[in-house]
């Protein structure tokens, strides 16, 4: 049986930067690391979108990016 320890996660929010010439939306990336592995989704959730009411882009996506070790 293989074991996993948790190393890290990031929460990554991706926004809505623009339009191209194609009228195809371009996005930029925030990053929060160090996110503790303890916190729910649904709390992620509502820290991102009070962190993204603080911006004047459109919120795009919410992802949490974990790191394990295996053994």
């Amino acid at each position: 049986m293989v074991n996993t320890h948790f190393l890290n996660a990031t929460l990554r929010l991706k926004y809505v930067d623009g339009y191209d010439e194609q009228n195809e939306p371009t996005f930029i990336t925030k990053s929060y690391r160090n996110v503790n592995n303890t916190h729910h989704a649904d709390d992620l959730v509502a820290v991102a979108h009070a962190i993204a009411s603080l911006s004047s882009q459109t919120l795009s996506s919410i992802v949490k990016q974990e790191t394990h070790e295996l053994s």
